[in-house]
């Protein structure tokens, strides 16, 4: 599956993911919106977060809420929700979003691991990933919205997860279904 695809499928995700009664999509973040999340995360924003976040700017959706550039409301605030975990700025790790239950799903900015998401579960230990759950953010937000449509497998079906996402690989046996 190309990125294109992949945008597009994330895209179509989002109009169809069930959310809150009474409550609209939070629609794209601007620029200035943009901007000010980079600011207050003291960091350049990786290109496909920045395309993610035109599309979305962090909404109620998703198990915990997707997180982004959303000063307004704390709970879904990338930056608002680092704070609670000051290791997560020394390992390059941005809150992409919640499982929740008070774990987060967060980008990979550095290392070895660059580009990935990782599940973190911070109730038991935030300074440690305790498994990858895709190769890149894209595909992250495809599974996630397409389990909230109703799709099952991830992130602990191996055949399932790999026919879509095959570039997750991890030769430290960092994946789900090595747990």
């Amino acid at each position: 599956m190309d990125s294109e695809d992949l945008v597009a499928q994330v895209r179509d995700l989002l109009t169809r993911v069930p959310r809150p009664p009474d409550e609209a999509a939070a629609g794209g973040a601007d620029d200035a919106e943009i901007l000010d999340l980079a600011r207050r995360l003291g960091q350049t924003l990786p290109a496909p977060l920045t395309a993610w976040l035109r599309l979305c700017r962090g909404d109620v959706i998703g198990p915990g809420g997707v997180f982004g550039a959303r000063a307004d409301q704390p709970f879904i605030d990338m930056e608002h929700r680092r704070s609670y975990h000051p290791g997560f700025v020394d390992r390059g790790w941005l809150p992409v979003a919640g499982d929740g239950c008070g774990n987060m799903y967060v980008l990979i900015t550095h290392g070895p691991f660059a580009g990935n998401v990782a599940f973190i579960e911070t109730t038991t230990d935030p300074d440690r990933i305790d498994y990858l759950v895709a190769s890149d953010l894209w595909h992250f937000l495809r599974f996630l919205l397409a389990r909230e449509t109703g799709e099952r497998g991830w992130p602990f079906d191996a055949a399932f997860v790999q026919s879509i996402d095959p570039q997750l690989t991890d030769p430290t046996d960092l994946l789900p279904w090595h747990t």
